[in-house]
């Protein structure tokens, strides 16, 4: 059966809050993510918030890359969707647990839109 698009879910526990409160680490995981993936980077946005936290979003020509975080709790959730099929979303978990050192993760690999013919 075909799909529509991969998607991944990464839910990762017990990062160093230093890490997921910093912009600048967070947009240098994603920009290697998209390099080790093979998708083709648009932007990066990201936003800071106060006390603590931040969303990142990795716009690509083949979808999109998020992470949201939680640093005070050592928590993250990361979303990544392609459509397209050169693309390895696999080989982006490596790159996550390179620059969070979670203790703990959890991946959830999802087919969207099946197609039946």
């Amino acid at each position: 059966m075909a799909c529509a698009g991969k998607h991944l879910i990464v839910e990762v526990w017990g990062c160093k809050g230093e890490f997921l409160d910093s912009p600048k680490k967070v947009e240098e995981m994603l920009k290697e993510s998209v390099d080790v993936s093979g998708a083709t980077l648009v932007d990066i946005k990201t936003h800071k918030f106060n006390p603590q936290g931040l969303s990142a979003v990795a716009l690509l020509n083949e979808s999109f890359m998020s992470i949201h975080s939680w640093p005070e709790i050592g928590y993250a959730a990361i979303d990544i969707y392609t459509s397209a099929p050169h693309v390895d979303l696999e080989k982006v978990i490596p790159v996550v647990k390179k620059y969070l050192k979670p203790k703990k993760i959890q991946v959830l690999n999802l087919r969207r839109g099946e197609i039946t013919k």
